[in-house]
């Protein structure tokens, strides 16, 4: 029974929806307690109240799409920055709201996912506290230099993100190097068994999913391969090895596979057939391309014994799928070696069985 997937974005849905929502009961706090000192309430004020409270629920209630936007969160700075306008208007003291904007600034700014982003966020609220400090007539007061202030506080900041999206980016090429050195062969350069098993994989799953999608494994075994490695050398024979897998390549379309399965076998992923002619013209391709001689420091050639199997065999794992593609190799071989043959299912597996 395959277990549900995880949704990644949850927890940072989550912790987003949770700082908008304190956030806004900060607001409405502070909003609330400075009203208080002014009973009753005025009309305009129960009006910023009820609108703060739909800002509060919000949050609460839009879809988890939206809450890293940002246009969604500058949305709401860009209402409680509104907010602090109005009731700096009416207060005789700037200071708290100082605070209320630095504050503002910082929860806002610190969770902005990218640099352009922070700026973006951090230049409406700098905007909009330059604008009250215009509308109060404070612009030639000590205060401007909050202004300042909180740009320098979104330059530090955006410097800080840079700093550490350039570290996770470091450390993801590291991995995907680590990654990439593990599943490369490293004699040929081409995927080793284990990526190509993972490709053979999300091709099955892919079928799975469209029926229509079909594939074909080809597995070669090189003809004349040990006598020329054990005359010549291993090194004659490594460059053998090299060179025929740059002839398999070429003989592929783009997006189709080339493996190193090990020693002197190969592996081809070919994708979208329609049938096992497509799977066969590869097949023959090959063939033709290996009877071209090889210069090792004099010239030899290898031929290929290969067997096909196709994605119709329906198989749930890719290690049965080149099962079936080894045991019809083993069939090529037995009957003389340099031709191809296609997969039977009952006859190959046989075959595979009395191998081991």
């Amino acid at each position: 029974m395959m277990q549900p997937r995880r949704n990644p974005q949850f927890p940072e849905t989550t912790r987003a929806r949770v700082y908008l929502v304190m956030l806004q009961l900060l607001f409405v706090a502070i909003l609330a307690v400075q009203f208080l000192r002014t009973l009753p309430f005025t009309q305009l004020q129960g009006i910023l109240l009820g609108v703060l409270a739909i800002l509060m629920v919000t949050p609460l209630t839009a879809p988890r799409r939206l809450l890293t936007t940002t246009w969604f969160i500058a949305f709401v700075s860009l209402c409680d920055s509104t907010m602090l306008l109005h009731t700096m208007q009416h207060m005789s003291t700037i200071e708290p709201w100082i605070m209320c904007e630095f504050l503002l600034l910082i929860v806002t700014v610190s969770y902005a996912p990218s640099v352009p982003k922070i700026v973006v966020l951090s230049g409406l609220v700098a905007g909009l506290y330059a604008l009250s400090l215009y509308r109060l007539g404070l612009f030639g007061t000590d205060h401007v230099f909050l202004l300042l202030v909180l740009l320098c506080v979104s330059l530090a900041l955006a410097g800080k993100a840079r700093i550490v999206q350039a570290e996770i980016e470091r450390i993801t090429e590291t991995d995907e190097q680590t990654r990439c050195r593990m599943m490369t062969d490293v004699l040929t350069g081409l995927p080793n068994r284990a990526q190509f098993l993972e490709q053979v994989a999300r091709a099955i799953q892919c079928g799975r999913a469209d029926a229509d999608i079909q594939f074909a494994i080809l597995f070669i075994d090189l003809d004349g391969f040990k006598p020329i490695n054990a005359r010549l050398g291993h090194k004659a024979g490594d460059a053998v090895l090299r060179h025929t897998a740059k002839r398999f390549q070429a003989c592929m379309r783009k997006g189709d596979t080339v493996g190193r399965y090990g020693g002197d076998e190969f592996t081809l992923l070919v994708h979208h057939v329609t049938g096992p002619g497509d799977a066969i013209r590869v097949a023959e391709r090959v063939l033709a391309k290996l009877k071209e001689p090889i210069d090792v420091g004099e010239p030899v050639m290898v031929g290929a014994s290969i067997g096909i199997a196709l994605s119709t065999n329906l198989h749930e794992r890719p290690e049965d799928m080149i099962r079936d593609a080894d045991g019809a190799m083993y069939r090529a071989k037995a009957q003389g070696k340099n031709q191809y043959v296609v997969s039977d299912q009952a006859r190959d597996k046989r075959v595979v069985q009395a191998k081991w």
